[in-house]
């Protein structure tokens, strides 16, 4: 009997613990109950209480929405729509500088100093729908897989530290909008027909620059030099593969079992009897990669013809670009309704203060 006494206490202060253990588990999901109810009944407060502000403030707010909206439309009523497009160009000879400094020169000119005579200028349109342009603005035509592209490229011309210690990230903080070659130029006018004018001259004007001009030039002069050599190499080859294969053609028609015949071999200084000095399939070959050089070099060519090129033009007119929030309409009802709530409560907050003073 001594013995299991022992045991019926130990059972005893297992099931003390377990007790324990439940209390603080229940007390603690009951502390987190009445967090959560505490919330949601400050919140459901807090929506009466708006709901009541809102139904005894009701006509001051009607009559301001309303007041309001009929000022935004007159005022809409009144205002010129604007209109914008986008033109997508690729800068060849490191034309981009040039293209951003003639973009900001036609924003100052546009946005800030209003000088339609000089926009006429330059751009080759008259005055009128010069004054219809309010802004220009340029931006690279980009995306992240063209970002990695230029990663990887630039990554493989690193060596082995540099390429190791070369992150994606780090890249991209190097880079600036001169980095890329399409770019994205868009114009702002009151007109939706000034496009029209500008497709004439706007891109002579950008690229306007005699050290690129001579630059394209002296390109055009290269490539058509290289072009040209390697189009005579590839005429002297396949005249010379035309006449190996004329002399294996007349050698294969010779007899085997003629020791000695007449007929031409041509055999180099330590080569067999039976093996001719150049196998033309070597300059098959040659002849194949000359081909795609020359191919390469005509697609470069036509590629870098121009200091810019145009990948879509503005179309022939624009289209409108106004947001919700550059009406009137939309946005002084919603700036009246703002100002009506804050001038109640802090007319309420007035009468508050003051009766806390009695």
């Amino acid at each position: 009997m001594s013995q299991e006494l022992p045991k019926n206490n130990d059972n005893k202060s297992e099931e003390v613990d377990l007790l324990v253990f439940f209390n603080l588990i229940g007390n603690a999901f009951g502390k987190v109950y009445s967090f959560f109810e505490r919330i949601f009944k400050t919140i459901y407060k807090l929506i009466i209480a708006l709901l009541l502000h809102l139904f005894k403030s009701a006509k001051w707010y009607a009559i301001g929405v309303v007041v309001s909206f009929a000022i935004g439309y007159g005022l809409d009523s009144l205002k010129e729509k604007n209109y914008g497009a986008n033109m997508f160009i690729n800068t060849n000879f490191n034309s981009t500088r040039q293209v951003y400094e003639n973009m900001r020169n036609l924003n100052q000119l546009a946005a800030i100093d209003h000088d339609n005579k000089e926009i006429s200028r330059q751009l080759g349109i008259s005055e009128e729908e010069a004054n219809k342009i309010k802004n220009f603005y340029i931006e690279p035509d980009i995306d992240q897989n063209t970002q990695m592209k230029m990663y990887i490229e630039y990554k493989s011309g690193l060596d082995s530290v540099s390429r190791a210690e070369s992150t994606f990230k780090d890249y991209l903080e190097g880079l600036n909008n001169y980095s890329f070659k399409s770019h994205k130029i868009g114009v702002l006018a009151t007109d939706k027909n000034v496009y029209k004018s500008l497709k004439n001259n706007f891109v002579s004007f950008l690229r306007k620059n005699p050290y690129l001009d001579s630059l394209k030039q002296i390109n055009f002069i290269n490539i058509n030099a290289k072009i040209k050599d390697i189009t005579g190499q590839i005429q002297k080859l396949d005249s010379l593969k035309n006449s190996y294969l004329a002399i294996r053609i007349k050698e294969s028609d010779k007899s085997v079992s003629d020791n000695g015949g007449s007929g031409t071999n041509f055999y180099m200084g330590n080569s067999q009897p039976n093996e001719l000095l150049v196998d033309e399939s070597n300059l098959t070959t040659l002849l194949f990669s000359l081909t795609q050089q020359r191919t390469k070099l005509e697609n470069e060519l036509d590629v870098n013809r121009n200091i810019i090129d145009v990948v879509s033009d503005f179309p022939p007119s624009g289209y409108d670009v106004s947001q919700w929030t550059d009406y009137f309409k939309f946005t002084f009802p919603i700036i009246a309704f703002i100002l009506i709530f804050i001038t109640i409560m802090m007319l309420n907050l007035k009468r508050f203060l003051e009766s806390q003073n009695k």
